[in-house]
Order: structure tokens, then C-alpha cells, then sequence
């Protein structure tokens, strides 16, 4: 897909206009202080290498979260334990991530500590060595993947 596209990857980020309005399509984490503190953590470069996976962690795990509340859901009613019923909701679609195999792997572990059953597929994008642009060495998706959520 990416050699029929005929689009010059490099060459258009370079050009990207750094003032110029994110799409529609790309939401930011809040900037609250607990993810400035997490981010002040992780950039310091006297952050050891025990904090930073930690603390990296833990910020995977509050983007997963994040992009998760703009799946779909539907009320759902159930019983609670005492007998009483209680107005919840759950998700309408079945949830899946891709992993950009070296760059995406690390989100994968904060995934399935918040979705244990997401399905996980990868995708290689390696540098042709000739054009300088990306190429799609390798794929694996999930059989089933109904609602998109880039991470």
C-alpha cells in the first residue's frame, strides 16, 4: 500500500508546518500535572534506567486508558453482589492493537495490563535503502478489527 500511495513520506514530514492545526483525527493526552511529573521523570537525563521503564509504563498505561474512552460503549445492566441492580456500560466493539515491531512493542505490555483480552498484531516498517522512504517488510493483524484506535 505504502509503494502505491506514491507519497514521499520524508519529504512531506520535513515540510510539515509546525503552526499549523492538528487534524481532527489526533487527540492529545490532557496535560495534567501527574503526566507532566511522569514526563519530567523520564526526560531528566540523571533518570535511571529502572525509573524510566517504570515511569514509561506507567504513561502507556494512561494513553491506553485515554484512547480507550473513545471507544463506542452501550448501557449494560447487571446484578452487583448484593443483589442490586446496577446501570453500567460496556464497549461495543472488540478491542485490538497493532504493534510497530522495535518502536510499538513497549506499548503492548500496558495494553494487556488494562484490555487482558486485546488482540495483538504487528506490523515491520523498515527504511528502503534505495528511496530513503518506508518500507512494509512484514505484517501480522488481528483477525478481527472493527474499531480503529491509533496509538
Amino acid at each position: 500500500m505504502l509503494a502505491k500511495s506514491g507519497v514521499k513520506f520524508r519529504t512531506e514530514l520535513a515540510a510539515i508546518n509546525k503552526d499549523a492545526p492538528l487534524p481532527d483525527s489526533v487527540h492529545l493526552l490532557p496535560a495534567t500535572k501527574q503526566i507532566k511529573a511522569l514526563h519530567t521523570i523520564v526526560r531528566n537525563k540523571e533518570c535511571s534506567r529502572d525509573d524510566f521503564i517504570f515511569y514509561s509504563q506507567r504513561l502507556f498505561r494512561l494513553l491506553i486508558e485515554e484512547s480507550l474512552s473513545m471507544m463506542p460503549f452501550e448501557p449494560f445492566e447487571i446484578e452487583t453482589p448484593t443483589g442490586h441492580a446496577y446501570q453500567g456500560t460496556r464497549t461495543t466493539s472488540e478491542i485490538s492493537g497493532v504493534s510497530i515491531v522495535r518502536a510499538g512493542i513497549a506499548l503492548e505490555n500496558a495494553l494487556h495490563d488494562v484490555c487482558k483480552d486485546a488482540k495483538i498484531g504487528k506490523i515491520l516498517i523498515q527504511t528502503d535503502l534505495r528511496t530513503g522512504e518506508p518500507s512494509v517488510i512484514f505484517f501480522l493483524l488481528p483477525f478481527v478489527c472493527l474499531t480503529k484506535v491509533a496509538i
